[in-house]
């Protein structure tokens, strides 16, 4: 698991949620109160939201170019 406050010290916003991330699905994991647990799982899902509307490191950048050829290549 990622240490939230290194990840927080970085200033990497995609490391800072998944260590958050990490941790609040431990918490729920671990959760034995039902009203916890619904704002842990709520928070949850807002980090994963968040996570999904970052761009992807790993997905290779194709330019403007790139795309537009590619589109009329199959047409």
């Amino acid at each position: 698991m990622s240490n939230l406050i290194e990840a927080a010290k970085s200033g990497n916003k995609r490391d800072t949620l998944i260590a958050l991330r990490d941790i609040l699905a431990k918490t729920i994991q671990e959760c034995e109160s039902g009203r916890d647990m619904a704002s842990n799982t709520k928070r949850l899902m807002e980090v994963m939201s968040e996570l999904e509307a970052l761009p992807d490191p790993e997905t290779k950048k194709i330019s403007k170019h790139d795309r537009l050829k590619t589109k009329f290549e199959n047409r």
